[in-house]
């Protein structure tokens, strides 16, 4: 309970950041999540399990000097594991942007959240009569963790950009006392729309 708490307030102090400064853009990426170890399970986004999902996401600059920016990521995602679960997440991430020139920006950020896990299995029991009955499962809040790298380039001179990103996703706890972490390497393939977008130069983070 004490967790559940602590993930609560820490994501309402986050998510509250945004009304501080006034948000850069808009994000949107279409996902794909896979199973598997961080890092080494990276080659399996494109060959292994298609597991569909989506994100939408804002964010802030901080600070920012020359070609170095320190960046806040504020994000909505939905995904779909086979099988597994659906899960709706909000989270926010940490980041730090270095842009060599005006076209492209490399980036790493750390950050965390809440997951609402809705299971997508199905289990049977039987009743007294012998017969199967089917068995509700309940829905689970989780926290997030995230870890992610990206690089990002300019599309027009209207400040919008494309973007792939490489995420580390790790949902606790999966199964309380059976699985603590479940980690998902998720490949983030989207664009951003500045708010402002006719002026010119508008800078803005995936």
């Amino acid at each position: 309970m004490f967790k559940r708490v602590l993930t609560l307030v820490i994501l309402l102090n986050s998510w509250s950041a945004i009304f501080a400064k006034k948000p850069l853009y808009f994000g949107i990426a279409v996902n794909n999540y896979v199973t598997a170890k961080p890092f080494t399970g990276f080659p399996k986004l494109f060959y292994s399990q298609f597991h569909p999902g989506i994100t939408i996401s804002t964010g802030i600059t901080w600070k920012e000097k020359n070609k170095h920016q320190w960046m806040q990521t504020f994000k909505a995602t939905y995904f779909s594991h086979r099988y597994i679960q659906r899960s709706i997440g909000l989270y926010s991430e940490f980041g730090y942007r270095y842009l060599p020139n005006k076209k492209l920006g490399l980036s790493v950020a750390l950050g965390g959240g809440y997951l609402h896990m809705i299971p997508a299995s199905e289990q049977f029991r039987q009743n007294s009569n012998g017969d199967w009955e089917e068995i509700k499962i309940k829905s689970r809040p989780q926290g997030l963790i995230s870890l992610s790298l990206g690089v990002d380039f300019a599309i027009n001179s209207k400040g919008y950009r494309g973007f792939m990103r490489y995420q580390n996703l790790f949902q606790t706890p999966f199964v309380p006392g059976y699985v603590p972490l479940l980690p998902y390497n998720v490949l983030h393939l989207g664009v951003t729309i500045p708010f402002s977008s006719l002026k010119k130069g508008a800078k803005n983070e995936a």
